[in-house]
């Protein structure tokens, strides 16, 4: 693969140089995703969240740790228990379901790996040298998609179909930045059939929706500083919705269309340092976190009117989010209790 070029100036430009076709990979691999990116950690948000949720073909998925290693139950649309298994694999995960069934990535002799959880089988290794992970991940009917960071600045993902088990074409697409600091953060997100990806340099955050085989040929950018952390992230297919915590302290909900404007800003009052963001459709989005007394789900949409979905004065922590089929799956704690359910949510 050739080697992403730099573009001098102070703003971002994200150009596609090519698409070359790759043989076909494992059932449920899609393509695999550079980015050349400057990377320096810091603020992690919730990438290494305790509770993690995702989209099956025919259900959903919670993770969370366990005594012997990360607990994965496999849930059916209503939110009740279909399967539970155990991870064993150690280092920080990412649990999706994929077209081969549930699949968990880690990072593993400077690898990225993705195995299916239920046999431990094999579904590919990626990376050349690998620093971590990105945060999040993109999960839902369409693809699914996972992100880390190599130890040259770039920044892959690799992403596939999550309705089908039938085998697919392989893609690279390799993009170029013009940067003149190092980025210090990436995030994933599902952008309904696109990708969501994040990066942080200097006091900008960009963003980028890229499709099957390519992204959008020019990236956004909006002003966020360095010190102030990304709380969490999630897209529709052409605008993006960003939690951060502002200088006063206050959490602060962002619409960024595709072009970097921002087109509203609204307050969210919760203590949360992670907030599970993850669209609806293609019209609203739903928003979990913890609130002064318990936990509390909104939706709010595009133009910027929330409505309350849930709340339980009785959970400890911020619940974590998934959705599909017209239903919204809901994952909490009381206590040391893991609770999940699923409410109709239509498009």
């Amino acid at each position: 693969m050739a080697r992403p070029r730099s573009i001098l100036g102070l703003l971002f430009h994200l150009v596609v140089l090519y698409v070359r076709r790759r043989p076909v990979l494992y059932g449920g691999m899609g393509c695999a995703l550079l980015m050349a990116l400057l990377w320096h950690a810091t603020d992690r948000g919730a990438a290494g969240a305790a509770l993690q949720v995702g989209v099956l073909r025919d259900g959903f998925v919670v993770s969370h740790p366990a005594d012997a290693g990360r607990r994965v139950i496999e849930l059916d649309p209503q939110g009740a228990e279909r399967r539970v298994m155990t991870v064993q694999h150690a280092g920080d995960q990412r649990v999706v379901g994929t077209g081969a069934g549930t699949a968990v990535a880690w990072q593993q002799d400077r690898k990225v790996r993705l195995v299916r959880v239920e046999d431990d089988r094999d579904l590919g290794t990626w990376g050349k040298s690998v620093r971590q992970l990105c945060d999040g991940v993109a999960s839902n009917r369409e693809r699914f998609a996972v992100g880390w960071l190599e130890s040259d600045d770039s920044v892959w993902i690799v992403h596939g179909p999550v309705a089908t088990a039938t085998p697919a074409e392989t893609e690279e697409i390799t993009t170029a930045t013009g940067e003149l600091v190092r980025s210090d953060w990436c995030g994933v997100a599902s952008a309904e059939q696109n990708v969501g990806l994040f990066w942080r340099t200097a006091d900008r955050l960009r963003f980028v929706l890229c499709g099957k085989r390519k992204c959008s040929g020019l990236g956004a950018s909006v002003r966020l500083e360095r010190r102030l952390p990304v709380l969490g992230i999630g897209c529709l297919s052409n605008v993006c919705l960003i939690a951060v915590r502002d200088d006063t302290g206050t959490a602060q909900l962002a619409l960024l269309t595709e072009s970097g404007r921002t087109k509203w800003v609204k307050p969210l009052d919760t203590p949360s340092q992670a907030i599970s963001i993850v669209g609806v459709g293609n019209r609203r989005f739903a928003i979990g976190y913890a609130a002064k007394a318990g936990a509390e789900v909104v939706q709010i949409d595009r133009d910027g009117a929330i409505a309350s979905l849930w709340r339980d004065a009785a959970s400890t922590g911020s619940p974590a989010l998934a959705w599909s089929s017209d239903r919204l799956l809901i994952a909490h704690h009381r206590g040391d209790a893991l609770i999940h359910a699923t409410i109709p949510l239509p498009r």
